[in-house]
């Protein structure tokens, strides 16, 4: 089934209308539990349903649902409306759905509110073609996916977990496994200093959230020897781009590097890891805030798969990844805070070995340790080759093969689910990054691809 023009259009406009709402989490405000945008957010979305004839619930703002069709079983579409921050740079406001050249740009259009829209209309098409599924069909909208999955959470202990599901935020064709996911803070108290008249640390802060490579990181330093030419000379050895400004005593270095997703660090360049090389490199006062930096300077530095980690591991299918997301350093205590992808046949116990025999070493704590288990599916399991069989139907590529990845999705959240879409082979992954955009083409593509796969999930 095709989409006619005036679905097309409505598709978009749409789009561009949901990429307008900035569902950034923001602390809780009454009955939002993630912030008033996002509220805001799951209002619309759940409203515009309505509008289309479908019944459709709030669960108390921490998700909801629009369905359509009868049965016992349950077709489950898993998609999340949050988004994390925007970052700086973009060309286009983030937040405006500015539609150019064929592209619609804003935080979201890829991850995951275009696929979010792109479902949403393939559940309409099929809708008002008369379309009678065996099971009914849940779009299920989560509001809290890119920090932890509590909507989620709340949605299974309080609603009906779907019989079969797919989730359109991570890549065509069909991804039959996600890599395990850990994500911790590490803190040091500073207790130990000598004032040797080497260079002070004021601050150091840097990074949007612990699953983005951060793109501007910056120290405020007591500058007891001048370091300018230092940092010259570091932008003209290492191709960076940090800069210096003077304010009385005080240096401010900055660093500026490229926002990418954590599960693809390669794709970014982490400003955080730039500034620690450079402050590794110059004349620190000597002690606890100095040892902080040098050892993740010597330990992570700008690497991105843990060998110097002491978790260097790697399967069949894939190798660790780490990303090193967030730094916050003041002059009595440090943080950074760490994302971790680890391979879909290596046990979180021996990441968990590697990881603290390496903190022990740089006296560190290790807070609020989190977890999410990898997921894995067969490639002949009937839920991977249905949907292979929709993807190569609808695009031609008889040769395609299901993919594993180190991004994390709702599939993860319920049995028998699987991600499927929605970044088509050879598009530019943008997700996470600045100036993110869908091409109208692909959005209008997927929809198609959407209500195909419905089709047969619903009908099996």
């Amino acid at each position: 089934m095709t989409l006619n023009e005036s679905l097309k259009t409505e598709l978009i406009e749409s789009t561009k209308t949901l990429i307008q709402h900035k569902s950034v989490k923001a602390p809780a405000s009454g009955d939002a539990p993630f912030g008033e945008d996002i509220k805001k957010t799951l209002l619309y979305m759940l409203e515009l349903g309505q509008s289309m004839g479908f019944k459709t619930k709030n669960i108390d703002n921490y998700a909801g649902y629009i369905e359509f069709g009868e049965g016992q079983e349950m077709l489950g579409i898993l998609c999340h409306l949050d988004v994390v921050p925007e970052g700086d740079g973009w060309t286009y406001p983030p937040f405006s759905g500015t539609e150019v050249n064929g592209r619609i740009y804003g935080r979201g259009t890829l991850d995951d509110k275009g696929p979010a829209m792109a479902s949403l209309f393939a559940m309409k098409a099929l809708k008002e073609s008369g379309f009678k599924p065996n099971k009914r069909v849940r779009l299920i909208l989560g509001t809290d996916e890119e920090s932890g999955s509590e909507c989620m959470d709340y949605y299974l202990k309080h609603e009906e977990t779907p019989t079969v599901a797919f989730s359109p935020d991570a890549d065509f064709p069909v991804i039959h496994g996600e890599m395990g996911i850990i994500l911790m803070k590490l803190k040091k108290v500073f207790v130990d200093k000598v004032e040797d008249g080497g260079i002070k640390i004021i601050h150091i802060k840097g990074g949007n959230a612990p699953n983005m490579v951060p793109d501007y990181a910056e120290a405020k330093l007591l500058e007891t020897t001048p370091i300018k030419t230092i940092v010259e000379g570091f932008n003209a050895s290492k191709g960076t781009s940090l800069t210096y400004e003077k304010e009385g005593d005080y240096a401010f270095v900055k660093a500026y590097g490229k926002s990418a997703h954590g599960s693809t660090p390669e794709e970014g360049v982490n400003a955080i890891s730039m500034l620690l090389e450079f402050l590794d490199l110059i004349d620190l006062e000597i002690g606890d805030a100095s040892n902080f930096v040098r050892f993740f300077n010597r330990t992570i530095g700008m690497t991105y798969n843990g060998e110097n980690f002491g978790i260097g591991l790697e399967d069949d299918y894939n190798k660790l990844v780490l990303n090193l997301g967030l730094i916050d350093v003041n002059e009595d205590e440090g943080s950074v805070v760490i994302n971790i992808r680890y391979p879909i046949t290596v046990k979180e116990s021996l990441v968990r070995i590697g990881i603290e025999n390496t903190v022990e070493s740089g006296g560190l704590d290790i807070e609020g340790w989190r977890h999410v288990e990898p997921l894995f599916f067969e490639p002949t399991h009937p839920l991977v080759t249905t949907l292979m069989d929709v993807y190569k139907n609808h695009t031609g590529d008889q040769n395609a093969k299901p993919l594993t990845i180190g991004g994390g999705t709702y599939a993860r959240s319920i049995p028998n689910a699987i991600a499927f879409g929605a970044l088509l082979p050879g598009r530019e992954d943008n997700m996470h990054q600045k100036d993110e955009y869908i091409l109208v083409d692909d959005l209008i593509q997927i929809t198609e691809i959407f209500i195909s796969a419905i089709e047969a999930l619903s009908q099996s």
